[in-house]
């Protein structure tokens, strides 16, 4: 072997076990987790009770980045950009598959930018009206608007948004004239409905809830597979009207840019595993009918397929346009 051969392959030897604790001892320095909201939402809640718990299983700070704006595009376009070290995830959402159809104009591809590591929650929608409005049950809703086709408005969050493209699911599969009215956030399209500006919307859980209590808004339908523990009277679309494909959830899932380590990736999905089995961080949303449930990597991937397939979908047939 000549001399410069055999000092290359010495150095290469060298080398390698210094690489691997590179990867194999992260995290060495805080991580950051990019959440699409702004603080106090539903969404930040779960990433930041996730990013208390993963504090402790990975022994370093995990702080949390509001990166709101654009959709959550604005967060997932900086994700997508940022080192593929381990020190930046994301706590993606729905938005993450349905924002490349509904604008045609972020920054990232979701299978090509980013590396799947485990979902992490799923929120079903109930679908409540003002306390004034006539219908008591789904049939009631879908008949009452059939007859006085235009004459309502369904609220929503913004368009594309999860809650107006479930609308529009409706609409679609039963045969209704509503009128789509979108808001800058939901706080704001749930206050509408409850003050009779708007007759009905789909909200999150959590949101719903404050609303219900008030007695000014009565929900009708819960979009979930099953009853929720946390509103066991109110009855699922699919168990109202026999739509069986009428189950709907937001999902929120943890991913990291495309090309980080695979030990890092592995061992961060081992992390969320234990942190979505912990008692204490499942009752602690369960009230909320929030659902904290973790998956491999597969599944995950699998998952985002289906979500990607249903919603790019529906955006063309309804030929929904970004603002």
């Amino acid at each position: 072997m000549k001399r410069s051969t055999f000092l290359a392959a010495g150095l290469a030897a060298l080398l390698l076990p210094l690489a691997a604790p590179a990867q194999t001892d992260w995290p060495a320095r805080p991580i950051t987790l990019v959440v699409p909201y702004p603080p106090g939402g539903v969404n930040d809640a779960v990433a930041r009770a996730y990013a208390g718990k993963l504090a402790l299983e990975l022994g370093k700070p995990v702080l949390v980045d509001n990166r709101a704006g654009a959709g959550t595009t604005v967060a997932s376009n900086h994700v997508a950009k940022a080192p593929a070290d381990g020190y930046t995830i994301y706590a993606a959402a729905t938005s993450l598959v349905i924002n490349p159809t509904l604008t045609g104009q972020v920054q990232y591809d979701p299978h090509k930018s980013f590396d799947l590591v485990s979902l992490m929650s799923f929120t079903p929608f109930i679908l409540h009206v003002n306390s004034a409005f006539p219908a008591r049950n789904l049939s009631e809703l879908i008949a009452h608007s059939k007859a006085n086709p235009g004459k309502f408005n369904m609220a929503s969050s913004g368009i594309g948004a999860t809650n107006h493209l479930i609308g529009e699911m409706l609409k679609q599969q039963a045969g209704l004239d509503i009128t789509h009215v979108p808001y800058k956030g939901g706080a704001q399209a749930g206050q509408d409905v409850a003050g009779g500006q708007a007759q009905m919307m789909f909200s999150a859980a959590l949101e719903a809830r404050p609303l219900l209590l008030s007695g000014k808004t009565r929900a009708i339908a819960i979009t979930s597979a099953e009853r929720s523990p946390a509103f066991p009277e109110i009855p699922t679309v699919v168990e109202a009207t026999g739509m069986k494909d009428f189950v709907v959830v937001f999902w929120q899932g943890m991913v990291v840019p495309a090309g980080t380590p695979r030990p890092i990736v592995d061992k961060l999905e081992k992390a969320i595993a234990r942190v979505a089995a912990d008692p204490e961080m499942i009752e602690r949303f369960k009230p909320q009918g929030v659902e904290i449930r973790a998956s491999t990597q597969a599944e995950f991937k699998d998952y985002l397929g289906k979500e990607e397939l249903r919603w790019t979908r529906l955006i063309r047939e309804r030929n929904i346009k970004a603002e």
